[in-house]
């Protein structure tokens, strides 16, 4: 079923079409929320925040709209909120951590050391990408790491495109100094 169906089932009251959007969009969700935090614990709360948030305002979402930007609205204000008032959590190691990285890039069989080097160098961009001022941070990971257009960018941030351009040029030219700084070669 497709998303207007659900959003306007849901709309009307049917806790089903909610769940079978939440099912949906969840990952995607907790992705943007672990990105943001760098925390699977604040991720996680961030992420029953923004599906109580949005069970509560689905009455008032436009149907015609997309749903995604508008979860990740939410998903941007909650981790925003939350970094106001507390800071931004370290980002936790873990030995399974290497697929959090790899979310929206095709799978490959890799050898052992194709997937050590995948997960070392996941790990050193995600580690780059802490470094960065916020205000870029967040912008990186909408466009580069959740895929969203400038135009879906600007409807979850409020921010014009052309600023957004702006952040990540400059975003992009702070990463490549952080890695360049680290020895790594950047290419595009």
């Amino acid at each position: 079923m497709e998303d207007r169906k659900l959003i306007e089932s849901a709309q009307r009251g049917d806790k089903d079409a909610f769940a079978t959007l939440v099912q949906r969009y969840y990952r995607n969700i907790y992705s943007l929320a672990y990105r943001m935090t760098g925390n699977r614990e604040d991720a996680m709360d961030v992420t029953q925040e923004v599906l109580l948030r949005a069970f509560r305002a689905i009455a008032s979402f436009q149907p015609d709209k997309p749903f995604l930007p508008w979860i990740y609205r939410i998903t941007w204000n909650i981790c925003a909120d939350r970094g106001r008032k507390i800071g931004r959590t370290p980002a936790e190691e873990s030995i399974d951590d290497g697929n959090t990285g790899a979310s929206r890039l095709p799978s490959a069989i890799l050898g052992p050391d194709g997937e050590f080097e995948r997960q070392e160098t996941a790990r050193v961009l995600r580690d780059a990408i802490d470094q960065l001022a916020e205000g870029y941070r967040e912008l990186i990971i909408l466009f580069h790491l959740e895929g969203l257009s400038i135009r879906e960018i600007s409807d979850v941030t409020d921010l014009k495109e052309t600023v957004i351009k702006n952040r990540l040029y400059r975003g992009r030219q702070m990463l490549k100094k952080i890695l360049e700084a680290g020895g790594l070669v950047w290419t595009v």
